[in-house]
């Protein structure tokens, strides 16, 4: 208990810290501050509201850096469970500025990644002269905005995903983009505040989820599913569970029959911080007796003061949904824009 209470402290001061800050930053630019919004008022629109003008005054004065800059400071001193929590105060922070958006997945840009076995067969079908290389760039856009508070009892988000894989070094045929997965969703989040086998039980989800490729005829790829999900802490390890349930299409119109046998009913993450370093791990299985299963792991870790390095491997059906049914044996390395946690 003592030990608890002492983490509780260590992290009310390490709030306080970044409450000081900006309210100091906020002082020592107060007359700046003054005088962006005498301009912007009277140069402003009669449909800007004075939360817009504010928001701009701030972006326009790097008050929002000087927020990003503390919490970054913050951060390596803070466990998983503290950094779930400082992760929700900020997004907390963000909704009030209309300029910002909130980072929901990990953002980054592998570079370089080598694919063992390309899955060749969809790509020949609709261009039979075209090969594909092993190597290929990957990366990751995701961000979030908060729709409503009070729906029943909890919060609407709408998200959206997209992750992309571009034969970036295959000179020979132009270096087109292979695959694109788009993954818009709407989801109701609740926050507890339960105890489960030691673990606090922060979170609980539910979505509906599309994801498709955006592309026709031999070639496309989409799905809907309902995803319930939640997110267990204790100290540095956070889990975040998801089970869904795939809304069934008409025979004629499936672009991925049997998807459920590759991809299962669900996933399980899992993360270890350790400072600044991030370890994760993805895990599928079918639960079936003709077994298919997947597994990423990840590991981030600081490289410069605005990013990190972001080392990613994959084993396993349904990295992308064009490889939904294909075996892939992947690694890469990038940089990550913004962590989980």
């Amino acid at each position: 208990m003592k030990i608890r209470k002492l983490k509780l402290q260590q992290l009310a001061i390490q709030f306080q810290a970044i409450v000081f800050t900006i309210c100091a930053v906020g002082e020592l630019q107060a007359d700046v501050m003054d005088a962006c919004l005498l301009d912007a008022l009277n140069k402003a629109a009669d449909k800007r509201t004075v939360a817009d003008i504010k928001a701009f005054c701030r972006e326009k004065n790097g008050l929002q850096q000087q927020y990003v800059e503390a919490v970054e400071v913050a951060d390596e001193n803070l466990d998983a469970e503290e950094a779930v929590t400082l992760r929700m105060a900020s997004e907390d922070q963000a909704e009030s500025n209309p300029f910002m958006l909130t980072a929901y997945k990990p953002n980054y840009l592998l570079f370089a990644t080598y694919n063992e076995s390309p899955n060749s067969q969809p790509w020949q079908q609709a261009y039979p002269d075209a090969h594909l290389d092993h190597g290929e760039a990957k990366y990751q856009l995701s961000f979030k905005a908060r729709m409503a508070k009070g729906i029943l009892g909890g919060e609407l988000w709408g998200g959206y995903t997209q992750q992309s894989w571009w034969q970036l070094y295959n000179s020979d045929v132009s270096a087109p983009f292979r695959e694109t997965n788009y993954e818009p969703e709407l989801f109701l989040r609740w926050e507890t505040d339960n105890r489960v086998f030691g673990f606090k039980n922060r979170i609980y989800s539910l979505a509906f989820n599309h994801e498709s490729n955006g592309r026709g005829a031999l070639l496309s790829r989409s799905w809907n599913r309902i995803i319930a999900a939640t997110t267990l802490e204790k100290d540095n390890f956070v889990i975040v569970g998801r089970a869904w349930y795939r809304i069934h299409e008409n025979k004629s119109d499936d672009d991925n029959p049997n998807i459920e046998r590759y991809l299962g009913y669900g996933d399980i993450s899992a993360l270890y911080k350790m400072k600044r370093h991030t370890f994760g791990m993805t895990l599928t299985n079918n639960l079936r007796s003709e077994n298919k299963s997947s597994l990423q792991l990840d590991w981030t870790f600081p490289l410069t003061e605005r990013f990190k390095g972001y080392i990613q491997y994959y084993n396993g059906y349904g990295e992308s949904l064009i490889d939904y049914d294909k075996n892939t044996n992947r690694i890469g390395f990038g940089v990550l824009l913004n962590d989980w946690l």
